[in-house]
């Protein structure tokens, strides 16, 4: 019967998948992800001693700069 077109009664139309709301969360959890990422780097390059966030303070002597 699929020849001419007819289906069977309460079946429904074959579509191509599309995002769910668990798609959307994972997408909402990436995006936050990044910007708390992003928060760290720019806190850890403020408190680090040349700049850059990946440099580690001296044990004994810890410098903090101070911005105004």
């Amino acid at each position: 019967m699929s020849q001419f077109g007819m289906q069977m009664p309460g079946g429904r139309q074959n579509r191509g998948s599309s995002p769910d709301v668990y798609t959307a969360l994972m997408f909402l959890g990436v995006v936050a992800m990044g910007v708390a990422v992003g928060m760290l780097w720019v806190a850890g390059s403020k408190v680090s001693p040349d700049g850059m966030p990946f440099s580690i303070q001296d044990a004994n002597r810890i410098e903090l700069k101070v911005d105004k």
